[in-house]
């Protein structure tokens, strides 16, 4: 079982880029088990990111979201299909993720059906900094916890189909 696990966001771009700095401090401080490879310097969207996704039997990903239904630091689990209702296609050059991922789906036989996404609510996008939100400073610890509990339950329940 191989497992990628990708930080996204914008690190130039305040709390965007929680996604890039929770996994970066999860794969400096923790322990992951063998079957999760950390894919770092991710700088790609869309049909970039999906193409990424080739040879892995599960993906995790961890970004910012922006709902607002949600407090700020808060971790919310979701698949590509609670998006279906926003997909949408303009051009294969400037696919968002959703689009890119139905599209290589259907063109190539390697894209793993097992994609979670680790949403983290924020609120501010449009303040470049390098620096998280003292909301999320002091949040962090938390969400790294958060974040890291559904890393190891994902990879527990993959040890435990495959002793089936």
């Amino acid at each position: 079982m191989k497992i990628a696990l990708i930080g996204l966001g914008n690190p130039i771009v305040g709390d965007d880029g929680v996604g890039i700095k929770v996994v970066d401090f999860i794969q400096k401080t923790l322990s992951l088990p063998s079957s999760v490879e950390v894919i770092g310097d991710v700088s790609v969207g869309g049909i970039g990111l999906v193409e990424l996704f080739k040879g892995y039997d599960k993906i995790i990903l961890v970004d910012s979201i922006q709902t607002r239904n949600y407090q700020k630091g808060t971790v919310v689990e979701l698949k590509p299909d609670d998006f279906a209702s926003a997909l949408h296609i303009s051009d294969y050059h400037n696919m968002d993720f959703f689009t890119a991922l139905e599209f290589c789906k259907q063109v190539h036989d390697d894209i793993p059906e097992d994609i979670i996404i680790l949403g983290i609510e924020i609120i501010n996008v449009m303040e470049f900094n390098d620096e998280l939100s003292k909301e999320l400073k002091s949040k962090f610890d938390e969400i790294v916890k958060q974040v890291y509990n559904v890393i190891l339950q994902k990879t527990k329940e993959e040890i435990k189909t495959n002793v089936l």
